[in-house]
C-alpha cells in the first residue's frame, strides 16, 4: 500500500498565491477496504429493482457493478450501478458529496456525457444507476498506441477532441430552471474519464468531483482536486474557472498527438512543477503529421495564462472544426466505430462470461494515478522564493487512518522552515569572508602595538 506523504511548496519567485505553501496528500486504499460491503455482490443478487452482476470498478467511496433494471412484461435495462460504501453513509461530508454528484448528473443531459437514470437508497446503501457505456476508455486506447499496437489516426483524434469540447460546452453553460448559470467545472478531465463507445460516441464521465456555483456541497478553502498531470497551473494557486477544464483537454490533445505523457515527473512534486514551469513543445515536434493549425489550437489550450487560453469550449471546438475542414478530414461516429473494430481496440473481458469492453463511470478507476487532493495550507509568514520541497514519511497514525477510511485522512502540518539552515550558512560564510579581508589590518595593528 502506498502511504500518505506530504509535499510542501513555497511560492515561486515573484508570485504570491492566496494560501501558500501547498501540501499534497496522496494515498491509495487497500483492496480489503475498497471491496467493502457495497461490493460484496454475488452474481444475480437482487438489489431493489436491479439484478447485480460483476463488479466493474471501485473508487474512494463507492463501487460500480454491471446490473439490470427489471420491470414487468420482460422489461430489462442494462445500467452501471454505483453503490456507496455503507460505512460512509453516516459521514455527512461523504453523503453530501454523493448526493451532489447525483443531483449534478441528473441535470447533465447530453449525447457526449454519460447519463444518470436513478438515485435512491436501499436499506443502508445509497446508490446511483447510470448509463452503461460499452467501449474502451481513452486511457486504454492511448496505452495501446504507446505499446506499439497501432497509433490513433489523426482524424479520429480530432473527432474525439471535438466531441469532448461539445460535452464541456454543455456542462459549462448549463443553467438551472430559473435560467441562472450553474457554473459547472468538471475538475478531472483526463483520459481515464473518457470512454470511446463501441458505437463511436465519445462520453465524458465521472462528475464526482465537479464544482458548481451555489452547490450545497462545497470544497473547503484551499482544497484542489484532480490528477496532477492534468491540473491547470492557476488551479495550484487557488484560481479556478471553466478554463481549467480546457487546459486539461489541451494536455489530452497534446498526449494524443505526440504519443507521450506531457506532465509526468519522477514525483508528485516534480509533476506539479512541470505543470507550472516545463517548456511545452508543439505536438508536431514529436509527430510530423500534425499540421501547424492543429499545433496552434493545442498550444492555445495549454497557455498557462488563462486569459490567453481558449475562453470557452465552444471556441476551441470551432477551431478544431476549422482544422478538420482545412486538412480535409470528415469524421463522425461511424468512422470511429469502424476504426475501433478494425484496430481491435475494444476492452478484453477480464473474466468470462462478462460482456466485452464494459467500462463506465468510476469503472475506470486507475490505481496507478487516482484523482488526488492538494491542500493549500496558509503559512504563518509566507516568503517568496524558489520552490522548496519537504517529503514526510507517513506516521503510524496516518497509516492507521488509511486502513480505517475509504479516503486518506490528512494532517495539517506547519510549513517547513527550509530557509533557516540556508540563512545560517550564509551568515557563517559572510563572517568568514569579512575576517579574511580584515586579517592583514589586524596583524598590522598587533605588530604596531
Amino acid at each position: 500500500m502506498e502511504g500518505l506523504s506530504s509535499i510542501e511548496i513555497l511560492p515561486v519567485r515573484g508570485e504570491e498565491p492566496p494560501r501558500p505553501p501547498a501540501r499534497i496528500a496522496r494515498g491509495t486504499q487497500p483492496r480489503d477496504v475498497l471491496d467493502g460491503a457495497a461490493s460484496a455482490a454475488t452474481e444475480g443478487e437482487q438489489f431493489g429493482p436491479y439484478i447485480v452482476h460483476e463488479k466493474l470498478g471501485s473508487g474512494g467511496m463507492a463501487t460500480v457493478h454491471r446490473a439490470e433494471q427489471r420491470g414487468i412484461a420482460g422489461f430489462s435495462k442494462p445500467v452501471a450501478l454505483k453503490r456507496m460504501f455503507a460505512h460512509l453513509a453516516d459521514d455527512p461530508m461523504f453523503l453530501q458529496s454523493f448526493v451532489h454528484e447525483a443531483q449534478l448528473a441528473s441535470r447533465l443531459r447530453h449525447d457526449h456525457i454519460a447519463q444518470a437514470y436513478d438515485f435512491g437508497k436501499e436499506g443502508d446503501t445509497y446508490y446511483m444507476a447510470m448509463e452503461l457505456v460499452p467501449g474502451p476508455t481513452l486511457q486504454q486506447l492511448m496505452n495501446r498506441a504507446r505499446a506499439g499496437k497501432g497509433a490513433i489516426p489523426l482524424p479520429i483524434i480530432i473527432e474525439i477532441l471535438i466531441q469532448l469540447c461539445d460535452a464541456l460546452d454543455h456542462a459549462h453553460n448549463l443553467c438551472d430552471d430559473a435560467g441562472k448559470p450553474l457554473g459547472i467545472i468538471h475538475r478531472d478531465v483526463s483520459p481515464s474519464n473518457v470512454i470511446v463507445s463501441n458505437a463511436g460516441m465519445v462520453k465524458l464521465i465521472d462528475f464526482g468531483i465537479a464544482k458548481a456555483l451555489g452547490s450545497a456541497s462545497r470544497t473547503s478553502a484551499g482544497i484542489i482536486k484532480g490528477k496532477f498531470g492534468y491540473i491547470a497551473p492557476e488551479y495550484t494557486r487557488g484560481q479556478l474557472d471553466a478554463r481549467a477544464d480546457l487546459f486539461a483537454l489541451g494536455v489530452i490533445a497534446h498526449e494524443l498527438l505526440s504519443g507521450r505523457r506531457l506532465f509526468r515527473g519522477e514525483s508528485d512534486f516534480a509533476t506539479l512543477i512541470d505543470v507550472r514551469e516545463k517548456t511545452i513543445e508543439r505536438p508536431s515536434a514529436n509527430n510530423a503529421a500534425v499540421p501547424i493549425d492543429l499545433d496552434d489550437v493545442v498550444m492555445t489550450a495549454l497557455e498557462r495564462d488563462p486569459n490567453l487560453r481558449w475562453q470557452s469550449a465552444g471556441a476551441m471546438r470551432n477551431a478544431l472544426a476549422a482544422v478538420a475542414r482545412t486538412v480535409g478530414v470528415a469524421v463522425g461516429g461511424q468512422r470511429i466505430r469502424d476504426w475501433i473494430e478494425q484496430a481491435g481496440a475494444t476492452c478484453a473481458p477480464s473474466n468470462a462470461p462478462r460482456p466485452p469492453s464494459i467500462q463506465t463511470m468510476s469503472a475506470c478507476f486507475e490505481p496507478s494515478e487516482p484523482s488526488m487532493v492538494i491542500e493549500l495550507i496558509e503559512a504563518s509568514s509566507p516568503r517568496a522564493g524558489d520552490p522548496t520541497v519537504s517529503l514526510r514519511p507517513p506516521s503510524a497514525n496516518a497509516e492507521a487512518n488509511n486502513k480505517s477510511f475509504a479516503t486518506p485522512s490528512t494532517q495539517r502540518v506547519r510549513p517547513t522552515r527550509a530557509w533557516k539552515p540556508v540563512l545560517a550558512l550564509a551568515t557563517c560564510a559572510a563572517a568568514g569572508i569579512a575576517a579574511w579581508q580584515l586579517w592583514p589590518a589586524i596583524m598590522a595593528w598587533a605588530g604596531g602595538g
